[in-house]
């Protein structure tokens, strides 16, 4: 048996060292470090260890707060091109301005092709047609064969459009300011109704009759300009049952409601009329001896 008390000289070092023990030890020690070096196996059964205690333990450090940041800016990149995608459809798929008021909304510029600008633009009433943009103006540069597309981007109260070429060019800058898309709002937007749910007529809805009979004594520039695009009137199959004049007047116009009897449904369609036109029409109306308004 080895002495337990320290070693004297080299030689009781080398007998302490060449014993099975230490031998043995080392041995082991060395298979071990080879076969780590060769498989890999303390890194394998470490990760295992992890994998088995991932669930269990908490999502802290750099790597947790990286991963966590990347996640983050994945989903609002999502986010973002999601609803690029769906205010680009619903400007394709977009029948008059209001609409594409809607989807500016969300704060997202929209491109649509010249031609889809110009279904809109015929789309609008002649009267705000003309204010958004002669129609001169527009056949102008139509004819020139430049334009390509038109860019709208979102403002504080309304919006601005870029009349573009193919090289991002602008042809035309136009400016829709809020009074002009409200009054885009309620001219352009025909509803299944009827004109006593509509609290801006109230206690001002007349005969179909009567109105026009108001209409037919006063001149011809107070008719055009206080019932500006009579023609459409003419586009639904139905005719007018009563007339109804709102009392609020929005940029220099008041609000006229044309109840139209259709084979399925009523419906009102809304105009925007001068409102010193529209306030002698209606002096005619109250003017008149035969019955008064009609009322609900």
């Amino acid at each position: 048996m080895d002495a337990w008390s320290h070693p004297q000289n080299i030689s009781e070092w080398l007998k302490r060292i060449v014993t099975l023990r230490p031998v043995v030890l080392v041995l082991l020690l060395s298979m071990g470090l080879i076969a780590e070096l060769r498989f890999d196996w303390a890194e394998h059964m470490v990760g295992r260890y992890l994998v088995t205690t991932n669930a269990f333990r908490p999502e802290s450090g750099a790597i947790w707060e990286k991963g966590h940041r990347s996640e983050d800016a994945r989903q609002i990149l999502e986010k973002i091109v999601t609803d690029k995608l769906a205010v680009q459809r619903e400007a394709r798929e977009a029948q008059n301005f209001t609409q594409i008021s809607q989807a500016l909304s969300r704060g997202i510029e929209l491109i649509i092709s010249a031609d889809h600008f110009r279904h809109l633009y015929n789309e609008l009433p002649p009267a705000l047609a003309a204010e958004l943009l002669s129609p001169y103006a527009l056949v102008g540069i139509v004819s020139k064969n430049e334009w390509d597309r038109a860019f709208f981007e979102p403002g504080t109260s309304g919006f601005n459009i870029y009349l573009l070429n193919r090289d991002n060019r602008v042809l035309k800058q136009l400016t829709v300011s809020g009074d002009l898309l409200a009054r885009m709002e309620h001219g352009e937007t025909p509803r299944t109704d009827t004109l006593e749910n509509l609290p801006q007529f109230a206690n001002r809805i007349y005969s179909a009759d009567r109105f026009f009979r108001a209409l037919e004594t006063v001149s011809e520039d107070v008719r055009r300009q206080g019932v500006p695009w009579p023609e459409n009137l003419l586009k639904s199959p139905g005719r007018v049952l009563r007339v109804a004049i709102s009392d609020e007047v929005l940029s220099g116009y008041i609000e006229l409601g044309f109840e139209m009897e259709e084979p399925n449904q009523t419906r009102v369609i809304l105009f925007q009329g001068r409102d010193w036109a529209v306030a002698r029409i209606r002096a005619v109306l109250e003017g008149e001896t035969f019955e008064s308004p009609i009322t609900f």
